[in-house]
């Protein structure tokens, strides 16, 4: 099992609401599609193109900008003396917790800010590459269809 695949699985066993949009059917409809295509036109190889592209912006929204997004926001929880939480809750909880710390620490408190300002950067990062990908996918789809017929 490749680390790619051994890291989508631990972030789905633990249960985390930041589903990424799961290509599955439209993968499974590109390729039905793309069995009854010229795949040497030049509508079929801009599609294989967007196609990769989708993926690959899905990959990296979900691998490293997601981890990256975890990681900043559990260790602002941790510099707060919170306990690290699952990614739906992790940004608010931090939020929360800048808002009524529990330790009295200036520097962990600035430092913990200083993550959130961080995270406020990252999170849309993750979320336009992901819209990104939708729309790539949603390209590749468009332009097998238009590829000529075997």
């Amino acid at each position: 099992m490749s680390i790619r695949v051994t890291v989508i699985a631990a972030l789905l066993a633990l249960g985390s609401a930041a589903q990424a949009h799961d290509f599955s059917p439209d993968i499974a409809k590109y390729q039905q599609v793309a069995a009854t295509r010229k795949l040497d036109s030049k509508e079929a190889i801009q599609a294989r193109l967007a196609l990769e592209r989708a993926q690959g912006q899905m990959d990296q929204a979900d691998i490293k900008m997601l981890l990256r997004i975890r990681s900043l926001t559990n260790s602002g929880l941790r510099e707060l003396g919170e306990q690290p939480a699952f990614l739906s809750s992790e940004y608010k909880r931090l939020e929360a917790a800048l808002a009524n710390p529990k330790t009295n620490d200036p520097a962990k408190v600035a430092k913990a800010r200083e993550i959130f300002a961080q995270l406020n950067h990252e999170k849309p990062v993750y979320e336009a590459l992901e819209t990104e990908a939708v729309e790539n996918m949603k390209q590749a789809l468009k332009l097998i269809e238009a590829a000529p017929s075997k």
